[in-house]
């Protein structure tokens, strides 16, 4: 299953896919959602598909409210410490967008 959420999370011919796959995972609101979008945004090659995972995760309602930035944040600060030296490097550029300097 992870292995056809990566292949969607980075269609680089359909860029719609991309995206929705991404806000399904993202409203999920849990770790797992979180880990498979960073994943994939650590490997993207292609701009466009980037770009869409980006706009997912900057996008998602759900992190608008002081509540959901907070599961956010603690989200992100676990994945920090992933086995996965590209999820790791994704949530730890996150992290710095929200606090401006490193935690």
């Amino acid at each position: 299953m992870a292995d056809v959420l990566h292949r969607l999370l980075l269609d680089a011919q359909d860029t719609g896919v991309t995206q929705r796959t991404a806000e399904a995972l993202l409203a999920r609101g849990d770790r797992d959602g979180l880990r498979a979008v960073l994943a994939a945004l650590s490997c993207a090659h292609s701009t466009s598909t980037s770009d869409q995972l980006g706009a997912a995760m900057d996008g998602n309602p759900n992190w608008r409210t002081e509540e959901g930035e907070n599961l956010l944040i603690g989200q992100l600060r676990d994945l920090a410490g992933d086995d996965d030296a590209g999820v790791r490097s994704e949530a730890e550029k996150r992290l710095l967008r929200i606090f401006g300097h490193s935690r």
